[in-house]
């Protein structure tokens, strides 16, 4: 996986934005971040957050799988469902998700107990 080369992502980030017809400005305006910021991600000069991260590709559809991270579409459409919205998610509904999986998790550790 290079998703940790800031020159490699700067790359794949720059030539999808290119292949929109977008601007730094115009990009900048859809996933809310600065022009500076933006023009630093795709000088290589910064990695992007996560949250910023899948923003980005969202918006240039880009396929994670060019970031040579093996994924692999699931049959199963309500796990797609899932992951799409794990996907979408806002930093606070992440951790809202992860704490009502883990209260789920643990109730039903306590059924099977039982």
């Amino acid at each position: 996986m290079k998703f940790d080369d800031k020159l490699f992502i700067a790359e794949k980030i720059k030539t999808h934005r290119k292949k929109k017809g977008l601007t730094q400005e115009q990009l900048a305006e859809l996933i809310d971040l600065s022009v500076q910021h933006v023009s630093r991600i795709e000088n290589g000069c910064y990695i992007p957050s996560l949250t910023t991260f899948f923003s980005i590709i969202k918006e240039l559809d880009i396929d994670l799988r060019e970031f040579e991270f093996n994924i692999e579409k699931n049959k199963n459409e309500l796990v797609n469902e899932l992951i799409n919205n794990i996907i979408n998610a806002t930093d606070e509904e992440l951790v809202f998700y992860k704490n009502m999986i883990n209260s789920i998790k643990n109730s039903f550790s306590e059924i099977k107990k039982n």
